[in-house]
């Protein structure tokens, strides 16, 4: 019975990231498209990438260090955890 109780809070907390990382992600469907790939040439995929390199330039956008008006304002709105939930999300994202 423990085991099962047990069990089943894992599967309830790993099914709240994944609802919260997709919550999260809207933003990002705006410009990059629903799953990240984005169709035009000018806007990068962000669909299958690379875990750290999401989070460097998130926090790069964040800091100013990446210049762009759009991702900055969104980027501020993020904490380290959602850009890191973010990160996990497009990185695994089929």
């Amino acid at each position: 019975m423990v085991r099962t109780l047990l069990i089943l809070s894992i599967l309830y907390f790993i099914s709240l990231n994944i609802l919260k990382a997709n919550n999260l992600a809207l933003p990002c469907a705006g410009c990059h498209s629903t799953d990240g790939n984005s169709p035009g040439k000018t806007i990068p995929s962000i669909k299958n990438l690379e875990k750290n390199y999401f989070i460097q330039a998130f926090k790069e956008y964040k800091d100013g260090t990446r210049d762009h008006y759009i991702m900055k304002i969104i980027a501020n709105g993020y904490s380290d955890k959602e850009i890191q939930l973010l990160a996990d999300y497009y990185e695994n994202k089929k």
